[in-house]
């Protein structure tokens, strides 16, 4: 028996669309596997109703991020075994907020409330060092990161021995004034106050540049300390190294509770409000770049300006606030997250000390040729991976290059050609080498002298980063190996006598090579 030629359609129509149906109810069934595997949270950024677009919105401790469109929505794809989770966003002028999504309530608003308008002047200073019985001690909830703080130099801003010394001329191991020594109370009775707005940045407003900074009291004398540095909303570059330290701030402190800024932008606490500018070498510039009595005494900031580090996008922050790593929580116990350790900074200024760092910083290559008439060595030093002139900084730190030759006997051997150090280098004076500085000289060319003096010359020698720095020198051929030195001083050895300071001087460098034969 045949088929009717009408009914092979029929046939194939119905094949068509039962492989369709088939495919339909797979794609459904893929889709909901899909979707149970891959759910979504969604929800709008708003602020009083009205929709904020292009907020920074996160899943909390993640590195999941998007932007809000310009309705104020988004949406984020969320692994099942993630939920419950906490999505937070961050917009300039609001504090961060958040919104908790589970799998049974997978949408919901974040609501953002705005920042005071107006900054606190009569605001009480939070008290860094830990107190159990002050709640809102910083070092209560963030133990590491205070000792990180209260070992650096911040910490010792007021109260650096070094730095009250010069100021008041005393004399450390007498604890005396002498006539004469450095005192820029004696020198610049009428300019005492610039160093308070770097040095004790949150002293009364009036004791900044015309106050005694002996007379800071309170938490004041904690230095650059962890509540003034978070209460800065912006900083000014417009006048900067004119313009010094807190006057170069714009501060934001609040009426009622509290308000922090910081770096990240997903600490939903409702007291806290992320700034990029804490990651930026902007932000270290009000207290890193000044001309003091007509002398460029730090220029730290304008060298970064200058520097290959900056052209590659590298800041302050790269270096002296780099995660050390091993920090995966800022407030273990008291409400902190564990996070990818990468993303915690460091407030460590010195990762490894300062010795490491400055040998991190420093290249030394030594050629020592073959002997004849006589052994010639070059000594080639460049600064690399550092975003700022070696050494930067106080205007007197220096390096100092010392190259000496050394007879099979172990006897020293001088240069018969070369470069040599002055007498500005102390005991060090006369030996083979080289000065790497910014020299002051007041008059009749007297070096040093201090930046407050009367200055008829500066003299730069200090390393350029990435820029090699080469010096020649021949010694006697009977030299049997060549002994280089590099050595940081952060102030004048006879500076440093002067004032009974201990000899803090730190060797960068020290190793001895070979002559061929």
């Amino acid at each position: 028996m045949t088929t009717p030629r009408a009914s092979k359609p029929n046939a194939i129509a119905h094949d068509v669309v039962s492989s369709f149906v088939c495919v339909f109810f797979f794609s459904v069934l893929v889709l909901q596997i899909g979707c149970s595997k891959t759910p979504t949270v969604a929800g709008r950024v708003i602020v009083d109703g009205k929709p904020i677009a292009n907020a920074r919105v996160r899943i909390k401790g993640t590195t999941t991020q998007i932007q809000s469109d310009a309705d104020g929505r988004f949406s984020l794809q969320v692994a099942e075994a993630s939920l419950p989770l906490t999505v937070t966003a961050t917009a300039e002028g609001y504090f961060i907020g958040s919104c908790e999504y589970d799998k049974r309530s997978k949408s919901g608003d974040i609501e953002l409330s705005r920042l005071p308008e107006h900054d606190n002047e009569s605001y009480e200073w939070v008290n860094p060092i830990p107190d159990a019985d002050s709640s809102d001690r910083c070092g209560n909830c963030h133990p590491e990161i205070f000792e990180q703080w209260n070992s650096g130099a911040h910490a010792q801003s007021l109260e650096n021995v070094h730095f009250t010394d010069l100021y008041a001329g005393t004399n450390r191991q007498t604890e005396t004034v002498r006539e004469t020594s450095w005192s820029l109370v004696r020198d610049r009775p009428e300019g005492i106050g610039v160093c308070t707005s770097c040095h004790a940045p949150s002293a009364e407003l009036d004791q900044l540049a015309i106050g005694d900074i002996r007379d800071v009291h309170g938490v004041a004398k904690q230095g650059v300390h962890c509540d003034f540095c978070h209460k800065v909303e912006s900083v000014s570059t417009e006048n900067i190294g004119i313009t010094h330290g807190r006057f170069a701030m714009k501060l934001l402190r609040p009426e009622h509770g509290q308000l922090f800024f910081g770096p990240l932008d997903d600490v939903d606490r409702g007291e806290d409000v992320y700034a990029p500018d804490f990651s930026n070498s902007e932000y270290c510039a009000a207290c890193h770049e000044g001309t003091l009595f007509g002398v460029h005494v730090y220029g730290t900031y304008s060298e970064w300006l200058e520097s290959p580090a900056r052209q590659s996008g590298k800041h302050c922050q790269d270096c002296h606030m780099k995660p050390d790593g091993a920090m995966t929580n800022i407030a273990p116990d008291f409400g902190g997250i564990e996070r990818d350790p990468a993303t915690l900074a460091s407030h460590q200024l010195f990762p490894g000390g300062q010795a490491e760092m400055l040998s991190r910083a420093l290249n030394v290559h030594v050629q020592v040729g073959q002997p004849n008439a006589a052994v010639p060595v070059t000594v080639t030093l460049t600064a690399t991976n550092v975003g700022h002139r070696v050494p930067t900084g106080f205007v007197d730190r220096h390096l100092i290059l010392i190259v000496e030759g050394i007879d099979a006997a172990g006897n020293p051997l001088p240069a018969t050609e070369g470069p040599t150090l002055t007498g500005v280098a102390g005991s060090l004076a006369n030996k083979n080498g080289k000065l790497f500085a910014k020299q002051l000289f007041g008059e009749n060319g007297a070096t040093p002298v201090p930046f407050w003096a009367e200055v008829f010359e500066q003299r730069d020698t200090r390393l350029y980063p990435e820029k090699p720095d080469e010096s020649s020198f021949r010694f006697p051929p009977d030299s049997d190996q060549i002994r280089v030195r590099v050595i940081y001083r952060r102030f004048w050895e006879s500076v440093e006598k002067e004032k009974g300071w201990a000899d803090r001087s730190i060797i960068v460098y020290d190793q001895l090579h070979p002559v061929p034969r």
